[in-house]
């Protein structure tokens, strides 16, 4: 499209990927756009002619283990399009990568008060302890009038207590002592005490004896949680609220294929969203299959044990097979090298989350969001560098990984 004197905009279809609207002067590339979020912590609604088609195995975050996820594209329209396809990242980790502090009760936020759903963001937060695993290996609650120093809210359980030898009449003193904070039904947080026998009542089981608590402190992060969010690449199409921001599902809140998420600057805890950061690091960029790394866990725990294995039809900008998947560092895309025609489906760009088993403290209660999106816009050369399409070279001519890119999409 050469006509500069016509206003152009950029239109997400909902329907078959068939059409070029022509309405009031105004000229509208074909397009469509997907997202995916997947979440490690702890398929497919088509809602377009194009869209991204995933196997998807949930896993908690653990290090050494691996969660299936495969991912393509299909064309179930009616006309050939060009795809391309990147990354949202969003990390919501400890602020203090781990580190556990023990404070009384008189500094502010030790203690922890509990708050519905409370995201963590930016306040201290709780060192949970399972009660429920100590009451099953045998611990038990001692009644709170016979604990001398027991704070409102927290429990003492203990294990164990005296002997006596039948031979000698020797005495032997053993038993351990927990204590927890509950702030909330069956939620407890970690904690510290010294510890006394003031009296052990005639019984020879340490849950009958009396006990004096001294030096009390509640375990907790400091300053909770924060978010590290990266968008690898500017997106041409509308967000999920509608407005072309240059993000996919940053910056909105929704459901997306039955995952809850709130990306919202409130929901973040951030001032402002990134602008898109294309990841350059070799160690992050696939020309081959195997593992690479993310950028989220590189920017905020400056660790990189969360990788993405590639699959086998991965292709690098010198040599640009056809019908593969090639990253370009210039603007953040992965972009498939042959028109996607109706009917088909991509090969795999992705096959698996890997969470190295070098993971560390600094990856506790983590949880990570990969957000797949992708864009497609109908087969024409015009389409990839106008202004209203992808706007490839941003005006001017494409140069460099983009240009080569352009060329053989389009057979020049």
């Amino acid at each position: 499209m050469k006509n500069s004197s016509k206003k152009k905009k950029l239109l997400a279809v909902a329907a078959a990927l068939a059409i070029i609207a022509v309405l009031s002067g105004t000229f509208a590339w074909l397009t469509a756009q997907d997202q995916r979020i997947n979440r490690a912590e702890s398929a497919a609604v088509n809602d377009d002619s194009v869209t991204v088609k995933e196997t998807w195995e949930p896993k908690p975050l653990v290090p050494g283990t691996e969660a299936t996820k495969e991912v393509s594209v299909s064309n179930t329209g009616t006309a050939n399009v060009f795809v391309r396809v990147s990354y949202e990242e969003v990390l919501k980790h400890l602020t203090n990568k781990g580190d556990v502090k023990y404070d009384p009760s008189s500094v502010a936020g030790a203690k922890y008060t509990y708050v519905a759903n409370d995201p963590g963001l930016a306040k201290h937060m709780p060192v949970n302890f399972n009660g429920a695993k100590a009451i099953a290996d045998g611990f038990v609650e001692v009644p709170a009038a016979q604990v001398t120093g027991l704070e409102p809210q927290t429990r003492l359980l203990v294990k164990g207590g005296k002997t006596v030898d039948a031979v000698t009449g020797k005495e032997t003193i053993s038993y351990e002592a927990k204590l927890m904070h509950e702030y909330t039904t069956d939620k407890f947080q970690a904690m510290q005490f010294n510890i006394s026998v003031t009296d052990e009542n005639s019984s020879l089981d340490a849950k009958d004896w009396a006990f004096a608590l001294t030096d009390v402190k509640y375990g907790y992060y400091e300053n909770g949680y924060a978010n590290t969010v990266v968008n690898w690449a500017n997106s041409s199409l509308a967000d999920a609220a509608g407005t072309v921001t240059g993000h996919s599902l940053l910056g909105t809140t929704g459901t997306r294929y039955s995952v809850n998420y709130d990306y919202t600057l409130v929901g973040l805890g951030l001032s402002a969203l990134p602008t898109p950061s294309p990841a350059t690091a070799a160690a992050q960029i696939p020309t081959a299959t195997g593992n690479k790394g993310v950028q989220a866990d590189t920017n905020g725990l400056a660790k990189s044990h969360i990788q993405i294995n590639y699959g086998a039809d991965m292709t690098d900008i010198a040599t640009l097979d056809t019908g593969k998947w090639v990253y370009n560092k210039e603007d953040g895309w992965f972009y498939y090298t042959a028109p996607l025609k109706s009917g088909e489906t991509t090969p795999d760009l992705l096959k698996k989350l890997v969470f190295e088993s070098a993971m560390g403290v600094e990856y506790t209660n983590a949880t990570y969001d990969l957000v797949v999106k992708m864009e497609a816009i109908q087969a024409t050369e015009e389409a990839l560098t106008d202004s209203a399409g992808w706007n490839l070279g941003g005006g001017a001519a494409p140069t460099g990984d983009t240009l080569a890119i352009v060329n053989k999409l389009t057979g020049n």
